[in-house]
């Protein structure tokens, strides 16, 4: 069975009192078994969390390059040192205003690899690319293209740029038809199955009705995650689900 996940991905978005209150709200609650949380804060407070308990930690991005002279950056060799166990890359954000493209994706993906952290690739498409009616085409390529190299099958978060931060959510069918089709094209290239997660607006509301679907094995939640209690609802909304 698939295991269900939901990462909290606080972007840059949080600062160290509230890091401190969510910690504080974070001792009461209660994680379903069958859900592993996982917390991906600012790089500079991993020290902060690294002890919670009930929650793994994920890395919001990672450097191409090994140890070395890299300002700046954040090497595979450091976040295993604060014991992540996933770590994001490709973000839609960083696709965007860093040009990041599927090849970068894919040499992150495998440093975490190297390092015994699973990499979570993001991938989605645009508003035009989804009225084309090509979407789900696109985003198969792009996820082939992003998992280049890699020894076990990733988990891929599938986050509809369209639907990122407007409110807008996807509706859940267009997110299962989509987990569905990224499935069906890593089915191929690796052995295992893979987890897909849907991320794009997702809130206390809709996280139920999205892991009623057959396909969708988690979420990547991002501002409903600031607040202990706003995350803990989602994830206990996604436990026990099927």
């Amino acid at each position: 069975m698939i295991p269900k996940l939901v990462i909290a991905n606080w972007k840059m978005a949080i600062d160290r009192a509230s890091v401190s209150q969510f910690l504080n709200e974070w001792e009461a609650s209660h994680i379903p078994s069958d859900v592993t949380a996982l917390i991906a804060p600012p790089a500079l407070f991993l020290s902060d969390i690294k002890d919670i308990t009930g929650a793994a930690l994920c890395a919001q991005d990672v450097s191409a390059h090994e140890l070395g002279a890299h300002t700046g950056e954040i090497s595979a060799q450091m976040l295993s040192e604060f014991n992540c166990s996933h770590g994001l890359v490709g973000h839609s954000e960083r696709r965007l205003a860093w040009n990041e493209s599927n090849a970068l994706v894919a040499a992150k993906a495998r440093r975490l690899e190297a390092s015994g952290i699973c990499p979570v690739i993001c991938v989605g498409e645009s508003k035009d690319v989804r009225d084309s009616g090509d979407a789900e085409s696109v985003v198969a390529k792009q996820v082939l293209a992003s998992a280049e190299g890699l020894v076990s099958a990733p988990v891929i978060a599938y986050e509809p740029i369209w639907a990122i931060g407007s409110g807008e959510a996807a509706t859940p069918k267009i997110a299962d038809s989509m987990h569905a089709a990224i499935k069906a094209a890593l089915s191929a290239r690796f052995d295992e199955p893979t987890s897909v997660l849907y991320g794009g607006s997702v809130n206390e509301a809709n996280a139920g009705d999205f892991l009623a679907c057959e396909s969708i094995d988690g979420l990547l939640v991002g501002g409903a995650s600031l607040k202990a209690a706003s995350f803990t609802n989602i994830c206990q909304s996604v436990g026990d689900r099927r």
